[in-house]
């Protein structure tokens, strides 16, 4: 068996999209956090800053919606993206990567710096720092940091800054809802797929591990219908972050 490693911080959405690939495959792997003030040290080898990074044997990948098609090909039972949908999960997954994921970080792009912000900011430092180790100092005006960082800025080129934050979630709210569609699961299909399991872990994080006490999106009947069948698929933390750090058990929810 080869050694499988996904490097990248537990904070990051589309860290937990390949996560939740692996822990579906049901394939050993190991985590190999990244730093995040000099991410070099840990992936240098990659000649990019950019995670999730996912290695098998003596090849490496970046994309995480490429990660789901390679664990496809070396681990064929479970498929992430069967072959007879394999178009139309292309599809949607270009809006699970570019709409959905891509805008949990409208708020650190200009979302406004209000308690809320500082709070919620100074939150994910504390989780970065379980598996990466964050300077206090730094941990102090992270959420200036955050706001400031390149990855941020690269990323508010793609948004549609003239929306407002709370149009915003409300319109991909009903867009995911529209592909959950008469389920099981999205895009109709009668099993999990790479979209399920790239969704499902970045509506429950936030709530888990208290950077966010807002639980609208869990409670919605249709998501939450949805929620509770995913999660018979995937452990109960499906993330990277440690179980220790949990402040709201999802399955208190979702039973």
């Amino acid at each position: 068996m080869k050694k499988i490693k996904l490097y990248g911080y537990a904070n990051s959405p589309f860290v937990r999209k390949s996560t939740c690939f692996l822990y579906y495959k049901g394939v050993d792997f190991t985590h190999v956090p990244v730093d995040p003030i000099n991410p070099k040290k840990t992936i240098g080898f990659t000649d990019s800053n950019q995670v999730p990074v996912l290695q098998i044997g003596d090849e490496w990948r970046h994309e995480s919606s490429e990660h789901a098609y390679w664990l496809d090909q070396e681990f064929p039972n479970k498929p992430l993206c069967p072959a007879e949908a394999a178009q139309s999960i292309r599809k949607i997954d270009d809006w699970v990567s570019n709409t959905f994921l891509l805008n949990i970080f409208r708020p650190a792009v200009d979302g406004k710096i209000n308690f809320q912000y500082l709070r919620r900011s100074w939150r994910l430092a504390t989780l970065m720092n379980t598996n990466s180790p964050v300077p206090i100092p730094l941990r102090i005006v992270w959420p200036l940091l955050l706001r400031r960082a390149p990855f941020i800025q690269n990323m508010a080129t793609s948004m549609d800054l003239s929306e407002r934050i709370e149009d915003m979630n409300l319109r991909i709210l009903n867009e995911l809802k529209s592909h959950i569609g008469p389920g099981p699961f999205i895009g109709g299909l009668q099993s999990p797929s790479m979209l399920d399991l790239a969704v499902y872990p970045n509506i429950v994080w936030s709530y888990m591990f208290g950077v966010s006490t807002d639980k609208s999106i869990i409670l919605d009947p249709t998501v939450n219908a949805w929620l509770r069948r995913v999660a018979k698929y995937l452990p109960e933390n499906p993330s990277l972050t440690p179980d220790s750090m949990i402040v709201n058990p999802i399955r208190e929810i979702l039973n």
